[in-house]
Parts: structure tokens; C-alpha cells; sequence
């Protein structure tokens, strides 16, 4: 199985190298029509917002843990895809998969522990012409035979909503509000839930910013969650998640055209687990298929062979 992941890893740079990018160097995220893209980063940036690819485009995408060479007896490697079937609508399939690297004592073997399936319906110009609102719905199960504390042990079936602002008088800024649902079910895989987190089903409201630099965007978001209303317990939960993503540009991969994402973020949490303020790094590829598909039209153009 590491050798697997190790070929996936070699297979995303290859492709990417292969890739003719679409988009001006300075600013990977730049769509056909000149909007930029702030993706969902799992564990920084966990929201759905209403932006979307070019119709047709697929992001393979690899998030190793680089992290757990020295926490953990084993490695997690989240990979997926995101897909733009159109031009209102996402669908972006997601497992989580792990193996045992070998650098600790322990043997919990190999295999996929969590599988997620996200989808999202962008609404343009609603509730008003200067917004977007996206209308998404997150489904995640425990699968497998996983090491204990790769999941939660919960099925989550989380509906909600996104509305986004650009400024008028700062481009680079853009502010966005929702809601969301998640509701649980406890599965038969032993699992351990993070600190904060409701374990029953519940609902909740976000508000937050982006300041977006091109190759540098600042994130900061305020969450609040509660079980008053769906859970058989109430509980409160208050989150506060700053961070800073980076798009690497080109020039520091060895001209590889896989796009690397490098993220840093602070996530700090009130509920009746006490006050907990964690620290949190990322690193992920992603890999576009359109731009391969591009590349190889645009190369049989040249050279004068028929499509």
C-alpha cells in the first residue's frame, strides 16, 4: 500500500508537469473569467464557498499528514477529486487513507478509514446582485477497520448554506456568512472525537473573511454551534479559526504545474471540554485535468494532427 501512495504522490507531479497552466503565474486561482478561487482546505479553511471551477473541470487533489511521521505509528493521506459539472454545480468525492510508515512501534496495518462525498449549488446573484450563495450538503462515514483516532466513529450528514460579498471599495476582500445542520448517527467503528465537538446532532452559524493576496490569502472565521434545538443534550461550542494559505508558485516546484498549497492556522475552541487552542499546518497538491486535456489539443494544433 505505501507503495501505492508513494506512486500517487509521483503520478500528481507528473501529470501537473505535463500540464499547461490557464491561469497568469501570479495567480493560480484565476478562472476563465477572471474570478478567483478559495477551495475548501479540510482542517483550516472548512467551508464551502460559492465559487466554482470552469464547467468540466476535474482537481485531483493529495493532502498527505506530513505530520504524523512523528505523532503517529501511521500516516493518513486524504485524497479526491472535485468536479464541476457545470457552472452551478460541484461535486467533490473524498477518502481518507492510511498505512503504517514505520518509523514508530506500532502496526495498524493499511487501508481507507473514512470516505466523504461534498456537493455544492451556486446561486449568482442572490439574495442580491453583488452576492453568491452556495447551497451544499457534506455526507462522512467511518469505513474499515481504521486506528481509533483517524475518525470521530460518526456518520455526519451536514446540509447548509454560504452567502459571499465581494467589497466594493477593496477588491481584495471578500466577506461571507451561513448555516449548517450536522446531524449524527453512531457507527460501529470505534472512533475518537476531537475535543469541542458535538456528538449529537446540532446546529450551526459562521461568519468570517478573506483577504486575498493572489499567491497569499488570509483567512479568519467565528463559528458557533449548539445542540439546543436537535440534540437530546444541550451544549454550546464557540470557534475561532485565523490562517494563512499559500498558492507555491511554479519557480519553487521545479516548474511543476501541479499547483501546492502550503496552509498554517490557529484554531481555538470554547465548549464543555474546557478552552483549547491548537496549531495546524497543511500541505496538499492538486492536479487539473483540464489543463492536461488543453495541453494535449492545443500541442496536436501545432503540430497539424487532426482532434
Amino acid at each position: 500500500m505505501r507503495h501505492v501512495l508513494i506512486l500517487i504522490l509521483s503520478v500528481s507531479l507528473g501529470l501537473g508537469a505535463a500540464a499547461q497552466t490557464t491561469a497568469p503565474a501570479g495567480s493560480p486561482q484565476t478562472a476563465e473569467n477572471g474570478s478567483s478561487f478559495l477551495t475548501k482546505v479540510r482542517g483550516l479553511f472548512d467551508f464551502d464557498l460559492p465559487d466554482i471551477d470552469p464547467p468540466g473541470t476535474i482537481r485531483v487533489t493529495v493532502h498527505p499528514h506530513l505530520g504524523d511521521l512523528v505523532r503517529r505509528d501511521y500516516m493518513r493521506v486524504d485524497t479526491g477529486f472535485r468536479w464541476a459539472v457545470n457552472e452551478h454545480f460541484e461535486i467533490n468525492p473524498e477518502a481518507a487513507v492510511f498505512f503504517t510508515h514505520g518509523l514508530g512501534g506500532g502496526n495498524d496495518g493499511y487501508g481507507i478509514g473514512e470516505l466523504r462525498l461534498g456537493s455544492k449549488y451556486i446561486l449568482r446573484g442572490w439574495p442580491d446582485r453583488d452576492m453568491e450563495t452556495s447551497m451544499f450538503l457534506n455526507v462522512g462515514v467511518p469505513v474499515g477497520s481504521p486506528p481509533v483516532n483517524l475518525t470521530d466513529g460518526l456518520h455526519h450528514f451536514a446540509p447548509g448554506f454560504l452567502v459571499q460579498h465581494h467589497s466594493s471599495r477593496n477588491r481584495k476582500l471578500t466577506t461571507f456568512a451561513g448555516a449548517g445542520l450536522d446531524l449524527v448517527s453512531v457507527s460501529d467503528i470505534a472512533g475518537t472525537p476531537a475535543r469541542n465537538q458535538p456528538l449529537d446532532d446540532s446546529m450551526n452559524f459562521t461568519a468570517g473573511a478573506i483577504y486575498d493576496l493572489g499567491q497569499v490569502k488570509w483567512t479568519l472565521s467565528a463559528t458557533y454551534a449548539t445542540t439546543a434545538v436537535l440534540g437530546d443534550i444541550t451544549d454550546h461550542f464557540i470557534y475561532l479559526r485565523p490562517s494563512v494559505l499559500w498558492y507555491v508558485p511554479r519557480k519553487y516546484t521545479f516548474n511543476s504545474k501541479t499547483q501546492w498549497l502550503l496552509g498554517l492556522g490557529l484554531r481555538a475552541s470554547w465548549g464543555p471540554d474546557g478552552n483549547e487552542l491548537t496549531f495546524n499546518t497543511r500541505v496538499r497538491a492538486e492536479v487539473t485535468f483540464r489543463q492536461v486535456v488543453e495541453n494535449i489539443r492545443s500541442r496536436r494544433k501545432e503540430s497539424g494532427e487532426k482532434p
